[in-house]
C-alpha cells in the first residue's frame, strides 16, 4: 500500500503514475511574509517577544530556554524542540512538567498565528497565485530550478512522459494555511477538463530551462494529469489544540506508557498507520523551507532509507528509483554549499556515511534575488 492509486480514478487515457511528496517548513511562511510586508514573522524569536508583551509565565522552562537561544542567535524551530529533548535527557524536569509547559504555550501560540497571518493577508496570497498562475508555475516548471549538473544526473526528468498522472501530496510542518492558500488549484488556473477532445488537465515542462547534452530536449513538456494535496501532521491553525511541539519519537522508550513517548510529535500525529506507507512508492521527494532539524529525524530519516532503492512499479514492471531535491536558503550570513546541505540532511536523518545516497540529492541553493519557479511568492519578479 502506498499513496492512491489515480490510474482507476477515471481518466481516459492514465499512464504512468509519478508521487512525489514535497515537505514544507516554516521557511515558506517567513518568505510570504516578507514578500507581504507583514510587521512580524512565525519564527520563534517573534513568538517569543509576543509571550513577553503578554506578560506569560515566566517560570515557564521553554520560555526560560528560548531566552537563551535567542542570545545565542538562534533563529529555528527545531533549536526550541531540540532543547525540549536536552531537558528530557537531563532529568531537570519530568516528562509531565515539559508536556505540561509545552501545553500551556499552545493556546498562546494559535493566538500570535492569528495576529502575524491576517485574512487580508490570506485573501492577497490567494488572489496573487491565481491571477498569476503560480501554483500551476510552481507543479509545472519545478524542473528548471535545478543546476544543470543535478538536472542532468537525476532520473525523473526522463521517466515521465505524456498521460503522466503527477500526484503531489504536501506534508505541511506549518500550522498556517499560507501554503494550503497559495498552492490551490483554483478554477482561473487550473481546468480540471480543458480541451474539447480529450482529458488531460496539465502541462509538466520536462526541461524548462532548456539545459543542453540533457536527456529530456529543451522545451519537451508533456500532456499528463495533475492531482494535488496538503496534510498539516503538527496540527492546523484554526483548530489550536491540534498544535504539535515536541521531540522525534524517542531512540528507547519503555513501553507503551512511556511518558517520554508523550513528548513525541510523531507519536501524537500517528506518523506510521497515517504516512509510512506513503514512502513505499514515492518517486521524488522535496524539502523546501525546512532547517533540517532532528525533531523531525522521523520524516528525514524514512526519506534518506527510501533514496536510490530499486522500485518496480506494479501495473507495467517499470523501475524507478527514488531521489530527493532540497531547497537551500542562504541569506548572506553564513552560507552552505550543497555538499555541506547533503550533510546536514543525512546526519539529521541519522543514517550512516555508509548509507548515505548522495548522487539521489540534488540541493538548489537560492537567494531573494534567485530566479525561481517552486513556491515562489516575490510580488515583483
Amino acid at each position: 500500500m502506498g499513496h492512491r492509486d489515480y490510474k482507476n480514478a477515471g481518466f481516459d487515457a492514465p499512464g504512468v503514475q509519478h508521487n512525489v511528496m514535497a515537505f514544507v517548513g516554516n521557511g515558506f511562511d517567513v518568505q510570504v511574509l516578507h514578500d507581504y510586508d507583514a510587521p512580524i514573522d512565525t519564527r520563534y524569536t517573534s513568538f517569543y517577544h509576543f509571550l513577553k508583551l503578554r506578560s506569560f509565565n515566566s517560570a515557564n522552562p521553554i520560555l526560560h530556554e528560548m531566552e537563551g537561544l535567542r542570545q545565542a542567535g538562534k533563529e529555528d524551530w527545531s533549536d526550541v524542540e531540540r532543547i525540549v529533548g536536552e531537558l528530557l535527557a537531563a532529568g531537570t524536569l519530568r516528562p509531565t512538567d515539559l508536556a505540561h509547559a509545552l501545553r500551556e504555550m499552545q493556546g498562546q501560540f494559535s493566538e500570535f498565528l492569528n495576529l502575524a497571518v491576517p485574512s487580508p493577508l490570506l485573501a492577497s496570497l490567494g488572489v496573487d497565485s491565481m491571477d498569476r498562475g503560480l501554483a500551476i508555475k510552481s507543479l509545472s516548471e519545478f524542473l528548471g530550478d535545478l543546476p544543470p549538473a543535478g538536472y542532468r544526473r537525476m532520473e525523473f526528468p526522463s521517466d515521465v512522459g505524456n498521460y503522466s498522472i503527477f500526484n503531489f501530496l504536501f506534508v505541511n510542518f506549518n500550522y498556517t494555511p499560507l501554503l494550503d492558500d497559495f498552492i490551490y488549484l483554483d478554477q482561473d488556473q487550473f481546468d480540471p477538463l480543458p480541451y474539447r477532445t480529450v482529458d488531460r488537465n496539465f502541462d509538466f515542462k520536462g526541461n524548462p530551462k532548456g539545459i543542453p547534452r540533457a536527456r529530456v530536449r529543451p522545451g519537451d513538456h508533456f500532456s499528463s494529469y495533475l492531482m494535488t494535496e496538503v496534510v498539516h501532521p503538527h496540527g492546523h491553525q484554526s483548530v489550536p489544540r491540534s498544535l504539535l511541539f515536541g521531540i522525534d519519537e524517542p531512540p528507547t522508550r519503555r513501553g507503551n506508557q512511556d511518558e517520554s513517548l508523550r513528548l513525541a510529535k510523531p507519536f501524537w500525529a500517528q506518523n506510521v498507520p497515517r504516512y509510512e506507507h506513503l514512502f513505499d512508492d514515492t518517486q521524488l521527494f522535496i524539502i523546501f523551507g525546512c532547517s533540517l532539524g532532528e525533531s523531525d529525524r522521523w520524516w528525514w530519516r524514512h526519506i534518506a532509507e527510501s533514496l536510490g532503492k530499486e522500485r518496480v512499479r506494479p501495473d507495467d514492471g517499470g523501475v524507478y528509483h527514488p531521489e530527493l531535491i532540497i531547497y537551500w536558503y542562504n541569506d548572506g550570513g553564513t552560507n552552505l554549499t550543497a555538499a555541506e546541505v547533503r550533510q546536514k540532511f543525512f546526519e539529521a536523518a541519522g543514517v550512516s556515511d555508509s548509507e548515505r545516497r548522495d548522487d539521489a540529492v540534488v540541493v538548489v541553493l537560492y537567494d531573494g534575488s534567485t530566479e525561481r519557479a517552486w513556491l515562489n511568492t516575490k510580488k515583483h519578479p
